[in-house]
């Protein structure tokens, strides 16, 4: 992801009420290399994560919101 693609996502997260709020970024050509944000979802749902940024790696959160979810809340390494 380009640090473009990130604000556009941490927009549209916002005028959903959910705040991603960026504590660190880093670049190498225009491409994300590391991350460290945190997550906060307004209903009891919330986390941090930071990592490095490969190709076998899949960064980010994912919030369930059925009542029967396995996993309602993940944030961090996703692979």
């Amino acid at each position: 992801m380009t640090k473009r693609d990130l604000l556009s996502l941490q927009k549209n997260l916002k005028e959903k009420n959910i705040i991603l709020v960026f504590n660190m970024m880093k670049f190498t050509r225009n491409k994300l290399t590391y991350i460290d944000f945190s997550i906060d979802f307004g209903d009891g749902f919330s986390g941090t994560s930071k990592s490095e940024i490969t190709k076998s790696k899949e960064i980010g959160f994912v919030r369930d919101y059925n009542e029967d979810a396995a996993e309602p809340f993940v944030v961090g390494e996703l692979k």
